[in-house]
């Protein structure tokens, strides 16, 4: 018998779709295809059919007849007010939309950003290490910064945060997305770069959902789990639950 195929390719208007047979195989594919590139941010996600898009957006679709802005300024605004009092150093941060929406998402708001990691790794974590999942694959993405800043400018941005509100971003080597647009990233880049053979924007990679406990024993070892990712209780609490779940964590 030959030797297993590692994964097999599809490329289609910008975007590289990557279906690995096994998680073990992840490493192989980074270091053949992405580690001399620093141009590509990454996003774990559960769900195959889950949208690259944040809660904000999903909750958007159900007010029909009300412009996005309209529902982004009042949410932002009622936020603002309700803070009030409730955060430390607020002061320096009450009128910086971006930082506001970033301590917003910390504390369970519902935001138009989305979190991205420096790290493919720590994006494999946070697509696999809850256990409940529905989808035969786990998706780790990563995004064309280039892209971004060069052609999509005008329905998404970058942005990181310097208020120091959010210990767990620094951990996680983390930075956000912040839409502008109802669309989701995948819509968006298929419908700027069709028929698009050049550069990747965004690789979509997926890996057995039934690899999991293989994949969070691995970047156990390397230290990326939830102990490392989230410097606080909740952290200790689910890196315990989890050593609990998993023989030999």
């Amino acid at each position: 018998m030959g030797r297993p195929k590692r994964w097999i390719l599809d490329f289609t208007n910008g975007i590289q779709y990557v279906t690995l047979s096994s998680w073990k195989y992840f490493h192989d594919y980074l270091q053949e295809s992405l580690i001399d590139s620093s141009n590509y941010i990454f996003r774990g996600q559960k769900e195959e059919e889950w949208k690259i898009e944040p809660t904000l957006i999903r909750h958007c679709r159900e007010f029909k007849g009300i412009k996005f802005n309209t529902i982004l300024n009042s949410h932002l605004s009622n936020f603002k007010y309700s803070v009030r009092g409730r955060a430390n150093n607020l002061k320096d941060i009450i009128d910086d939309e971006d930082e506001l929406w970033a301590l917003g998402q910390h504390y369970g708001l519902k935001t138009p950003l989305l979190d991205f990691t420096d790290s493919p790794y720590v994006a494999a974590y946070f697509a696999f290490y809850e256990s409940d999942s529905d989808s035969k694959y786990r998706i780790i993405y990563g995004l064309s910064q280039a892209a971004v800043k060069n052609h999509l400018k005008d329905d998404i941005t970058f942005f990181k945060p310097l208020s120091g509100h959010n210990q767990r971003l620094i951990s996680q080597g983390g930075s956000f997305i912040k839409f502008k647009t109802e669309n989701d990233i995948q819509t968006l880049i298929l419908n700027k770069f069709k028929s698009d053979e050049s550069k990747i924007k965004l690789y979509v990679i997926r890996i057995p959902n039934n690899d999991r406990n293989l994949c969070l024993k691995f970047l156990n070892n390397m230290n990326i789990n939830h102990n490392s990712l989230f410097p606080d209780l909740l952290g200790a609490s689910i890196y315990s639950n989890t050593k609990l779940e998993i023989k030999n964590y």
